[in-house]
């Protein structure tokens, strides 16, 4: 659904399955209520692979020829640590290393968007699962961040999806537009 402006607010990203979403949010709650936080949907659970931003409805297909080209492996991103992040007030989990197929995928995922004359967000890959968000700063320094989880959790991935965010009465929704199976190498 387009925005007041007409335009969608589109991205590409990794979605977990929902019950390991599910339990991820149900794991860090008691850590959330203790800084005031706001529990994330599970179904809003995911790793941003490329934000895109504002696009006009009838670019869409544009968008979507690009992610068809798209070649990538199925792959796995470890998560060993949560984090808050000061600036966004969030709680997620990240990884200190993403795995090279990841990374490959993010690159071209971009590099596709570009070619297709889109603009990006150029912000380097940075992998983590956003499950709590405004959480109140002073109480989360009362904590060690970031803080590892042993043996931290392990989010398999088979596809990617373009996603849309809107704005919701309670935070934003976010919905699958599409999404595009992975096949072999990402090299190749």
């Amino acid at each position: 659904m387009p925005s007041p402006t007409g335009s969608l607010r589109l991205f590409f990203a990794l979605r977990p399955a929902r019950e390991l979403a599910g339990a991820l949010v149900d794991a860090v709650a008691p850590l959330t209520v203790q800084m005031h936080g706001q529990l994330v949907p599970p179904s809003n659970v995911h790793a941003t692979l490329c934000f895109i931003g504002a696009v006009a409805p009838d670019r869409l297909e544009d968008l979507k020829t690009a992610a068809r080209s798209i070649r990538g492996a199925p792959d796995e991103l470890h998560f060993d640590a949560l984090d808050v992040w000061e600036k966004p007030r969030i709680l997620c989990g990240v990884t200190r290393r993403a795995s090279r197929a990841a990374v490959a995928l993010a690159d071209a995922v971009r590099d596709a968007a570009v070619a297709a004359g889109f603009q990006p967000d150029d912000k380097p890959f940075r992998p983590h699962l956003t499950l709590a968000r405004k959480v109140s700063l002073p109480l989360a320094k009362q904590f060690t961040w970031p803080r590892e989880i042993s043996p931290g959790f392990v989010v398999r991935y088979d596809e990617f999806a373009l996603m849309e965010s809107r704005r919701g009465e309670h935070g934003s929704i976010y919905s699958v537009v599409d999404s595009w199976p992975l096949y072999g190498s990402a090299e190749g």
